[in-house]
Order: structure tokens, then C-alpha cells, then sequence
């Protein structure tokens, strides 16, 4: 019997050193409600080393847990809304395990970035976005192309949703001051909010007194294609858009700013491999970088 306990325990012990060894490790992905379309583009692929979640950064405790934080690789936040306090205190656990943490479609504080060498902010210059969207209907402006009624002054309307994100702030703002820097005559009519369903009747009602209507929420865009009969050949629809892939760009009345979600999942990895190889500063990167923001380019 006095050898028969000592072997029992030594059993228990294999056993859960067996167990624990059998949870593999895995990088978590936590993605927003309203990037949703990058979700349901990457959890088909979820395996057991890559792990998605459809739910907003300020819920992160319940995904990286005392329990889960052993296994957990890498962590990348999808979440535009995401808060300086909600980043702090994410970078604060992911650098006590010294876990790579990404933010991507956000602006992280650049103070609270650099508290932790492996914390990265991937996103876009929205700013400077607005001001090459600007140029582009600038020029589309000076060709003449969607001056419906010839009195050289660019009318439009602006539709946004009821809760506008920083990004769709951001870039709009940019675009529309770069439109006046440019020196394009133009005159607002109305700006207004608009659920996705009161969109396609208010332009199909409204577009004999606008050149072009700006639609700052990407979902809105959905309602146009096969439903909406443009007056001519410009541009009455112009927007900004996500996803990952471009889907209205074969419909001519439309200009839309595309960001496309699978450009930072592929910059966070192309950080990743640098880390994993011990490079930095950083090479083989097709994206502009400063400091620990990398910043991607839209396609228009």
C-alpha cells in the first residue's frame, strides 16, 4: 500500500501534465459587431490555433481570462471604437504575459503604445484619405462630369447615420475641407440622418437638385446597386466603404473610397513575422510606419 499511493499520484501528475500539454495555443482575435463582414470573411477559417470573436474591445476580460491568458499567442483588437482606457488596460495584461497585442481600425493613444514594445496601432490616415478623395472629385468636377444643370456650382447632400464613427467623422471632414481648399463652387443642401431603409427614396427623390450625394455609413451603400437609376453618366453616389472586397466598383454612377479590411489583418502579420524573426526596425512592409502605427492606403 506504501508504494501504491506514491504511483497513484505520480499517475494524477502524468495525467494532468498530459492534459494541459493536449490545449494548444492560439491567437485571439476579438472583432467588432460593425466590422462584422470581417468576421464572417475570417472565423469559416477558426481553428484550434486561431481563435474569433464577434464582440466589442470593452468586453476583452471575458476572453482573455487568468485561465485563457497560457494559451493565448497573439491578441488583435478589430474595434473603432475602441477607448484609450479599454487599450491601456489591454496593452497592461497582454505585456505582463508578454503577449504581441495589435489594434487594427483604431487610433491607439501613442503614450499608451509605448508602454509596451509589442503593442502595434494599425489603421489608415483619415485625414489625408479625405484629402486625395477630395482631389479625385475634384478632378471629376473640372471634367464636367456631374454638373447636372450647368450652373458650374457642385450641389450635394449629406447622409449620415445616427451614430457616426470617428473614421467616417474624420474622413469626411478632411474631404469636404480639401473640396473647398480646392476651389470648387459648391452649396449644401441638406445634411441629415437617415436609417438604411429611407436612403434609396430620399436620393431617387432628391437627385434632380443634387449633383452627388455623400453616404458616410458603408451599409447604406447596399441599397443602391439594381435599385437606384442614375440621371447620366456622373458620379451620384460617393462614399466610403469597408469590407474586403470592393463590390460596387463596376457600377459607374458610384465613387467610393474603399478600405479593405484583409490589408491590416495582412500587415499584422507581416509585424508578426518580423517579431517571430527578431528584424527590427522592421522590413519587407508595404505600408507607411511611424513609430508603432502602420498605416494603410484606401483604393478609390
Amino acid at each position: 500500500m506504501k508504494y501504491l499511493i506514491p504511483f497513484l499520484l505520480s499517475v494524477c501528475m502524468m495525467f494532468t501534465a498530459c492534459s494541459e500539454e493536449e490545449i494548444p495555443s492560439y491567437d485571439l482575435n476579438i472583432i467588432s459587431p460593425v466590422f462584422e463582414q470581417a468576421y464572417n470573411h475570417y472565423s469559416p477559417d477558426e481553428s484550434e490555433t486561431e481563435k474569433y470573436v464577434l464582440s466589442y474591445a470593452s468586453d476583452y476580460n471575458q476572453y482573455m481570462t487568468e485561465e485563457d491568458l497560457p494559451y493565448i499567442e497573439t491578441v488583435t483588437i478589430c474595434d473603432g471604437s475602441l477607448t484609450d482606457e479599454a487599450a491601456g488596460e489591454i496593452i497592461s495584461i497582454c505585456k505582463t504575459e508578454n503577449i504581441p497585442v495589435f489594434f487594427l481600425m483604431s487610433d491607439v493613444n501613442p503614450e499608451i503604445l509605448a508602454t509596451y514594445d509589442k503593442a502595434f496601432c494599425i489603421s489608415a490616415d483619415y485625414t489625408y484619405i479625405g484629402e486625395i478623395f477630395a482631389e479625385k472629385i475634384n478632378s471629376i468636377w473640372q471634367n464636367e462630369l456631374i454638373d447636372k444643370d450647368g450652373d458650374k456650382i457642385f450641389t450635394f447632400s449629406v447622409i449620415k447615420p445616427e451614430t457616426l464613427t470617428t473614421i467616417q467623422q474624420t474622413f469626411y471632414d478632411s474631404m469636404l475641407k480639401n473640396i473647398e481648399l480646392l476651389g470648387i463652387p459648391l452649396e449644401q443642401l441638406e445634411e441629415i440622418y437617415l436609417s438604411k431603409g429611407d436612403v434609396l427614396g430620399y436620393c431617387t427623390d432628391n437627385k434632380k437638385a443634387n449633383e452627388a450625394f455623400f453616404i458616410l455609413e458603408s451599409n447604406y451603400l447596399s441599397v443602391f446597386p439594381e435599385n437606384y437609376e442614375p440621371m447620366g453618366e456622373g458620379k451620384e453616389i460617393i462614399g466610403i466603404e469597408f469590407g474586403t472586397e470592393n463590390i460596387y466598383k463596376d457600377y459607374p454612377y458610384m465613387l467610393l473610397c474603399f478600405i479593405d479590411y484583409t490589408e491590416y489583418f495582412d500587415a499584422r502579420d507581416a509585424v508578426m513575422k518580423n517579431i517571430e524573426n527578431k528584424v527590427y526596425p522592421f522590413k519587407d512592409l508595404d505600408y507607411s510606419i511611424i513609430d508603432k502605427n502602420l498605416y494603410i492606403q484606401p483604393v478609390i
